[in-house]
Protein backbone atom coordinates (compact mmCIF):
# COMPACT_ATOMS: atom_id res chain seq x y z
CA UNK A 1 0.00 0.00 0.00
CA UNK A 2 1.36 3.26 -0.80
CA UNK A 3 2.07 5.44 1.70
CA UNK A 4 3.43 9.20 2.09
CA UNK A 5 6.58 10.35 3.75
CA UNK A 6 8.15 13.73 5.04
CA UNK A 7 11.87 13.64 3.75
CA UNK A 8 14.08 16.23 4.25
CA UNK A 9 15.60 17.82 0.92
CA UNK A 10 17.91 21.07 0.57
CA UNK A 11 16.79 22.13 4.15
CA UNK A 12 13.36 21.84 3.61
CA UNK A 13 10.54 19.28 4.56
CA UNK A 14 8.71 17.70 1.45
CA UNK A 15 6.38 14.60 0.91
CA UNK A 16 6.73 11.84 -0.94
CA UNK A 17 5.12 9.01 -2.01
CA UNK A 18 6.79 5.31 -1.46
CA UNK A 19 4.95 2.45 -2.85
CA UNK A 20 5.42 0.33 0.70
CA UNK A 21 6.50 0.25 3.93
CA UNK A 22 8.74 -2.75 4.84
CA UNK A 23 6.40 -5.76 6.25
CA UNK A 24 9.68 -7.57 7.66
CA UNK A 25 11.98 -6.49 10.17
CA UNK A 26 15.81 -7.04 8.35
CA UNK A 27 17.20 -7.99 11.84
CA UNK A 28 14.37 -9.92 13.69
CA UNK A 29 12.66 -11.28 10.82
CA UNK A 30 8.95 -11.15 12.16
CA UNK A 31 5.86 -9.29 10.52
CA UNK A 32 6.03 -5.98 11.57
CA UNK A 33 4.07 -2.58 10.43
CA UNK A 34 7.37 -0.37 10.83
CA UNK A 35 7.19 3.08 12.48
CA UNK A 36 8.86 5.83 10.43
CA UNK A 37 11.16 8.47 11.52
CA UNK A 38 11.70 10.04 7.87
CA UNK A 39 14.44 10.50 5.73
CA UNK A 40 16.23 12.38 3.51
CA UNK A 41 16.21 12.63 -0.19
CA UNK A 42 19.31 12.36 -2.56
CA UNK A 43 20.73 15.67 -4.97
CA UNK A 44 19.55 14.47 -7.70
CA UNK A 45 16.04 13.39 -6.81
CA UNK A 46 16.18 9.65 -7.51
CA UNK A 47 17.20 7.72 -4.49
CA UNK A 48 15.50 8.59 -0.82
CA UNK A 49 16.43 6.98 2.70
CA UNK A 50 13.77 6.50 4.92
CA UNK A 51 14.55 5.54 8.82
CA UNK A 52 12.81 2.97 10.34
CA UNK A 53 12.38 1.44 14.11
CA UNK A 54 11.05 -2.27 14.41
CA UNK A 55 7.82 -2.13 16.71
CA UNK A 56 8.30 -5.80 18.54
CA UNK A 57 9.43 -5.30 22.08
CA UNK A 58 12.28 -7.58 22.01
CA UNK A 59 13.88 -5.89 19.07
CA UNK A 60 12.97 -2.20 18.72
CA UNK A 61 16.03 -1.76 16.25
CA UNK A 62 16.53 0.61 13.75
CA UNK A 63 17.06 -0.11 10.05
CA UNK A 64 17.17 1.96 6.79
CA UNK A 65 15.19 1.58 3.94
CA UNK A 66 16.45 2.56 0.46
CA UNK A 67 14.03 3.35 -2.53
CA UNK A 68 14.45 4.22 -6.34
CA UNK A 69 12.66 6.84 -7.98
CA UNK A 70 10.25 6.14 -11.01
CA UNK A 71 8.09 8.53 -12.88
CA UNK A 72 4.70 8.64 -12.19
CA UNK A 73 2.98 8.00 -15.76
CA UNK A 74 0.98 10.82 -16.89
CA UNK A 75 2.42 13.04 -13.77
CA UNK A 76 5.25 15.37 -13.53
CA UNK A 77 5.84 13.02 -10.17
CA UNK A 78 7.95 10.78 -8.83
CA UNK A 79 7.14 7.63 -7.17
CA UNK A 80 9.52 5.51 -4.80
CA UNK A 81 9.62 1.90 -4.82
CA UNK A 82 11.24 0.01 -2.30
CA UNK A 83 14.91 -1.29 -3.34
CA UNK A 84 16.06 -3.24 -0.07
CA UNK A 85 16.81 -3.20 3.74
CA UNK A 86 20.04 -2.87 5.68
CA UNK A 87 21.18 -3.91 8.08
CA UNK A 88 20.10 -7.10 7.58
CA UNK A 89 21.02 -10.12 10.11
CA UNK A 90 21.02 -13.60 8.55
CA UNK A 91 18.78 -16.56 9.18
CA UNK A 92 19.79 -19.48 7.13
CA UNK A 93 17.60 -21.64 5.54
CA UNK A 94 16.33 -24.75 7.12
CA UNK A 95 15.58 -27.30 3.83
CA UNK A 96 14.20 -30.30 6.54
CA UNK A 97 16.00 -33.65 6.70
CA UNK A 98 16.07 -35.46 3.25
CA UNK A 99 17.60 -32.33 1.35
CA UNK A 100 20.32 -32.47 4.64
CA UNK A 101 20.37 -36.04 4.03
CA UNK A 102 20.96 -35.90 0.26
CA UNK A 103 23.63 -32.98 0.46
CA UNK A 104 24.72 -30.55 3.41
CA UNK A 105 27.04 -28.96 0.86
CA UNK A 106 23.91 -27.87 -0.87
CA UNK A 107 22.63 -26.33 1.89
CA UNK A 108 25.70 -24.90 3.23
CA UNK A 109 26.57 -23.15 -0.20
CA UNK A 110 23.01 -21.81 -0.92
CA UNK A 111 23.00 -20.54 2.47
CA UNK A 112 26.01 -18.67 2.33
CA UNK A 113 24.84 -17.03 -1.35
CA UNK A 114 21.84 -16.29 0.39
CA UNK A 115 24.08 -14.11 2.56
CA UNK A 116 25.97 -12.81 -0.04
CA UNK A 117 22.62 -11.55 -1.62
CA UNK A 118 21.26 -9.97 1.33
CA UNK A 119 24.52 -8.03 1.23
CA UNK A 120 24.25 -6.56 -1.93
CA UNK A 121 27.05 -9.28 -3.24
CA UNK A 122 24.71 -9.76 -6.21
CA UNK A 123 27.55 -10.68 -8.68
CA UNK A 124 29.07 -13.10 -6.44
CA UNK A 125 25.60 -14.60 -4.78
CA UNK A 126 24.60 -15.63 -8.43
CA UNK A 127 28.01 -17.84 -9.06
CA UNK A 128 27.10 -19.25 -5.60
CA UNK A 129 23.57 -20.62 -6.37
CA UNK A 130 24.92 -22.41 -9.33
CA UNK A 131 27.51 -23.67 -7.06
CA UNK A 132 24.81 -24.84 -4.58
CA UNK A 133 22.80 -26.38 -7.54
CA UNK A 134 25.79 -28.51 -9.17
CA UNK A 135 26.43 -30.04 -5.45
CA UNK A 136 22.23 -30.97 -4.98
CA UNK A 137 21.82 -32.68 -8.51
CA UNK A 138 24.97 -34.35 -8.42
CA UNK A 139 24.67 -35.20 -4.82
CA UNK A 140 21.13 -36.80 -5.33
CA UNK A 141 22.35 -38.63 -8.10
CA UNK A 142 25.27 -40.34 -6.77
CA UNK A 143 23.03 -41.22 -3.41
CA UNK A 144 20.82 -42.78 -6.44
CA UNK A 145 23.61 -44.53 -7.94
CA UNK A 146 26.55 -44.77 -5.69
CA UNK A 147 28.93 -47.36 -8.06
CA UNK A 148 28.44 -43.92 -10.81
CA UNK A 149 29.74 -41.50 -8.31
CA UNK A 150 33.34 -41.31 -10.51
CA UNK A 151 31.73 -40.75 -13.58
CA UNK A 152 29.11 -38.30 -12.13
CA UNK A 153 32.10 -35.72 -9.86
CA UNK A 154 33.76 -34.87 -13.03
CA UNK A 155 30.85 -34.57 -15.62
CA UNK A 156 29.25 -31.06 -16.53
CA UNK A 157 26.20 -30.49 -14.78
CA UNK A 158 24.00 -29.95 -18.31
CA UNK A 159 25.10 -33.69 -19.25
CA UNK A 160 24.22 -35.48 -15.63
CA UNK A 161 20.76 -33.51 -15.81
CA UNK A 162 20.54 -34.82 -18.87
CA UNK A 163 21.35 -38.65 -18.99
CA UNK A 164 21.05 -39.33 -15.29
CA UNK A 165 17.60 -37.67 -13.82
CA UNK A 166 15.13 -39.75 -14.67
CA UNK A 167 11.68 -37.58 -13.15
CA UNK A 168 10.57 -35.27 -15.52
CA UNK A 169 10.05 -32.79 -13.45
CA UNK A 170 13.20 -32.69 -11.71
CA UNK A 171 15.10 -32.40 -15.10
CA UNK A 172 12.91 -30.04 -16.38
CA UNK A 173 13.46 -27.44 -13.39
CA UNK A 174 17.02 -27.98 -13.25
CA UNK A 175 17.57 -27.98 -16.53
CA UNK A 176 16.34 -24.16 -16.73
CA UNK A 177 18.07 -23.68 -13.05
CA UNK A 178 21.62 -24.83 -14.59
CA UNK A 179 21.04 -22.59 -17.59
CA UNK A 180 20.39 -18.94 -15.93
CA UNK A 181 23.03 -20.08 -13.23
CA UNK A 182 25.40 -20.51 -16.41
CA UNK A 183 24.26 -16.70 -17.17
CA UNK A 184 25.20 -15.77 -13.24
CA UNK A 185 28.76 -17.30 -14.45
CA UNK A 186 29.69 -16.58 -17.81
CA UNK A 187 30.68 -13.31 -19.88
CA UNK A 188 27.78 -13.18 -22.27
CA UNK A 189 24.16 -13.35 -20.64
CA UNK A 190 21.97 -15.37 -22.56
CA UNK A 191 18.37 -14.62 -20.44
CA UNK A 192 18.05 -10.96 -19.94
CA UNK A 193 14.81 -11.64 -19.22
CA UNK A 194 15.57 -13.71 -16.24
CA UNK A 195 17.26 -12.84 -12.94
CA UNK A 196 18.77 -13.93 -9.73
CA UNK A 197 15.18 -14.24 -8.58
CA UNK A 198 14.03 -16.58 -11.16
CA UNK A 199 17.36 -18.48 -10.77
CA UNK A 200 16.16 -19.04 -7.12
CA UNK A 201 12.63 -19.84 -7.89
CA UNK A 202 13.69 -22.95 -10.43
CA UNK A 203 16.05 -24.10 -7.54
CA UNK A 204 13.34 -24.23 -5.05
CA UNK A 205 11.59 -26.02 -7.54
CA UNK A 206 13.95 -28.81 -7.95
CA UNK A 207 14.56 -29.11 -4.63
CA UNK A 208 10.48 -29.43 -3.77
CA UNK A 209 10.34 -32.04 -6.68
CA UNK A 210 13.71 -33.87 -5.34
CA UNK A 211 11.75 -34.28 -2.31
CA UNK A 212 8.89 -35.26 -3.53
CA UNK A 213 10.19 -38.45 -4.99
CA UNK A 214 12.30 -39.31 -1.96
CA UNK A 215 9.15 -39.44 0.19
CA UNK A 216 6.81 -41.26 -2.21
CA UNK A 217 9.47 -43.72 -2.74
CA UNK A 218 9.35 -43.89 1.17
CA UNK A 219 6.20 -44.38 1.21
CA UNK A 220 5.94 -47.05 -1.75
CA UNK A 221 9.24 -48.89 0.13
CA UNK A 222 7.59 -48.78 3.59
CA UNK A 223 3.78 -49.52 2.62
CA UNK A 224 4.44 -52.50 -0.22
Amino acid sequence: MEKIVEVKSENRSIDLIVDKYPDTCPLCHKGIEPISYGGFLSEDHTKTEITFQCPCSDCQHLFIGYYEGIPIPGNSGTKFMLNHLAPVSYEPRDFGKIVNSISKDFVEIYNQSEQAENLRLLEIAGPGYRKSLEFLIKDYIISKEPDEKEDIKDLFLGIVISNYVKDSRIQATAKRAAWLGNDETHYYRKWKNKDLSDLKILIELTVHWIESVQLTEEYEKSMS
